[in-house]
C-alpha cells in the first residue's frame, strides 16, 4: 500500500530512481518509489561506461550485476571520419577493466529490485499526475494506481524526479526544458541476429561506432546473441529523405547497405522491427528547486555518441542521495547541499557536452550540417558556465584566463578537440609521444568523464561525496 507520507518520494524506477532510493534507504530514510510502468520494460541505452563500475559497487549492486551474465565491454572502436582506432578501458591506470553491454529491461529491473531489497518502498504501475506546491515548495504528489484503479496523494519532505523524458517537473511545472539547437537528431535502430562481428580482431563485447556522411552508426552486442544496430542522423536529413517518399525503415536500411563496414557485419543477418526517437538532446535551466531534485533524463539528456545516459543518471542520483541524506541527517543546511548538487551535476553534464561537441570537431572538414555540432559549446551555453567546467577539467594544466569571454566557447571546443586528436594518434601509434605526454593525456581524458565529485581535491564549496561507510557529503580537509 502506498503510504500517505514519506521522507522522500522518488518518481521513476530506472537507474536514476533506483540509485537514489537505494542510497536513502541505506541511511534508514523512509523512501517511496512510484514507477509508471511494470518492470521489466523495454528501454534503449544499452552500452555502459566503465565509470558505472565503482558506482554500482558503492550502492552494493556490483556483484549482482556481475553475476547476471551481461556481455562484458572491454572498450570500443571508432571508424570516425577517415580514421580508425580502438581503445580499452584498462589503458588508464587504475580504471576498471570493463563495463557491460546490457539489456536495459533486465539491468533496470535488477537495480529496482535491489532498491526494494535495501528497504525502499517500490510501487509499480503507478502514474504521478501532479505535483502539489505550498508557497513555491514541492510538498506532495497526486497519483493514479493503475493496478487497483485508485487515486491518492502522498506528502513528502523531498521529491526526486527521475521520470525520464516525460520529466514531470520540467514539462509540467517549470516548463524550462531547452532542446539543443545543434543536436536536433533522430535515432533509428533495430536488433539483428546472425551478425558477423568477428570479421576483424576487435575484442569481443566492444562497442563499434562508424561515422557516415549524414551521421553515425552504432553496434552493441547483447547477451541474447542479438546486436543493437542504430543510425543517428539530423532531423533535417531525415526530412529530406522522407520528402523522397521513403519511410524511416527504408532510410535506415539504405544507410546500413551504403556503409562498407556495416554491410560486412550485416551481410547474412536478419533484423526485427525498427524503433525511432527524435529531438532527444535537451537540458533544464535548473536541476533543482524548493523541495525537489531532478536526476537523469528528467533533467537532461545528451547525444548518445559516448553512451553518457546511464552514467549521468547514476551520477546525478548518487549526488542527490548524498545531498538529501546530509540534509535529513542534520549534517548540512539545505542551501549548501542543494548548491553542491546543482553545481556538481551541471559540471558533469557540461563535461560530456564538451566531450561530444569536441568529438564531432574531429570531423570539422566533412561536409554537412551534422558535423557543425562543435558550435554547441558557444551556442547553447553561457561562456561563464563553459569556462568553469573546463577549468575544473584541466585542473590548472593550462592558463586560459587571457581568453576573452566572447571567444571562450570556441576555444574550449578547440582545446578539447586537440586533446582528443592527440589521444587518437596515441592509440593509432601515429607519431612519437613521451611517457609524460601519454600520462597527461590519459589524466585529461580520465578527468573529462571521471567521477570528480568523489575527490576531496575537487571539492565544491568545500564539499565532496564519500561512499564509506555510507554515501554522504563530507567536508574537505
Amino acid at each position: 500500500m502506498i503510504p500517505a507520507a514519506t521522507d522522500v518520494l522518488v518518481i521513476g524506477g530506472g537507474p536514476a530512481g533506483s540509485t537514489v532510493a537505494t542510497i536513502l534507504a541505506t541511511h534508514g530514510i523512509t523512501t517511496t518509489v512510484l514507477e509508471r510502468d511494470v518492470f521489466p520494460r523495454y528501454h534503449i541505452g544499452e552500452s555502459l561506461l566503465a565509470s558505472l563500475m565503482p558506482m554500482l559497487d558503492a550502492i552494493g549492486a556490483g556483484e549482482k550485476v556481475k553475476r547476471h551474465g551481461f556481455v562484458e565491454k572491454p572498450g570500443g572502436y571508432f571508424n570516425w571520419g577517415n580514421e580508425k582506432w580502438s581503445f580499452r578501458f584498462d589503458e588508464i591506470e587504475g580504471a576498471p577493466s570493463h563495463s557491460y553491454q546490457v539489456k536495459r529491461s533486465e539491468f533496470d529491473k535488477l537495480l529496482l529490485d535491489h532498491a526494494a531489497e535495501t528497504g525502499a518502498g517500490v510501487h509499480q504501475n503507478v502514474k504521478v499526475s501532479k505535483i502539489n506546491f505550498d508557497n513555491g515548495r514541492a510538498v506532495g504528489a497526486e497519483y493514479v494506481d493503475r493496478s487497483s484503479n485508485t487515486t491518492g496523494t502522498i506528502r513528502f519532505k523531498y521529491l526526486v524526479d527521475c521520470s525520464g523524458r516525460s520529466g514531470i517537473i520540467a514539462n509540467e511545472h517549470t516548463k524550462d526544458r531547452h532542446f539543443h539547437d545543434v543536436f536536433k537528431n533522430v535515432a533509428i535502430w533495430s536488433y539483428w541476429k546472425g551478425t558477423n562481428l568477428n570479421y576483424d580482431d576487435l575484442p569481443a563485447g566492444s562497442t563499434r561506432i562508424i561515422s557516415i556522411e549524414s551521421g553515425w552508426i552504432w553496434f552493441i552486442p547483447l547477451s541474447d546473441g542479438t546486436v543493437s544496430v542504430g543510425t543517428v542522423l539530423t532531423r533535417d536529413q531525415l526530412r529530406k529523405e522522407r520528402d523522397k517518399k521513403r519511410s524511416a525503415e527504408e532510410v535506415y536500411d539504405q544507410l546500413l547497405r551504403d556503409d562498407p563496414e556495416a554491410a560486412i557485419i550485416l551481410k547474412n543477418a536478419q533484423r526485427s522491427e525498427i524503433r525511432m526517437e527524435t529531438d532527444y538532446s535537451y537540458t533544464s535551466e535548473k536541476f533543482s528547486g524548493p523541495g525537489y531534485f531532478m536526476c537523469g533524463d528528467a533533467a537532461c539528456f545528451l547525444d548518445p555518441l559516448l553512451s553518457s545516459g546511464v552514467h549521468l543518471a547514476m551520477v546525478s542520483s548518487l549526488i542527490a542521495g548524498a545531498s538529501i541524506a546530509s540534509i535529513l541527517k542534520g549534517k548540512l543546511p539545505e542551501d549548501r547541499a542543494v548548491n553542491f548538487f546543482e553545481t556538481s551535476y551541471r559540471q558533469s553534464y557540461l563535461r560530456f557536452l564538451m566531450m561530444v561537441s569536441s568529438f564531432y570537431d574531429l570531423n570539422r572538414g566533412q561536409a554537412g550540417y551534422f558535423w557543425e555540432a562543435q558550435r554547441l559549446t558557444s551556442k547553447d551555453y553561457s561562456e561563464k558556465d563553459m569556462k568553469k567546467a573546463f577549468v575544473s577539467i584541466v585542473s590548472g594544466g593550462a592558463d586560459y584566463t587571457e581568453v576573452r569571454d566572447g571567444q571562450y566557447g570556441e576555444i574550449v571546443a578547440k582545446k578539447v578537440a586537440e586533446k582528443l586528436r592527440q589521444g587518437v594518434d596515441m592509440r593509432r601509434n601515429a607519431g612519437q609521444f613521451g611517457d609524460e605526454t601519454k600520462r597527461e593525456n590519459m589524466q585529461f581524458m580520465d578527468a573529462l568523464n571521471g567521477l570528480h565529485f568523489l575527490q576531496a581535491n575537487a571539492a565544491i564549496d568545500g564539499l565532496y561525496v564519500v561512499t564509506q561507510p555510507a554515501i554522504i557529503l563530507a567536508e574537505a580537509a
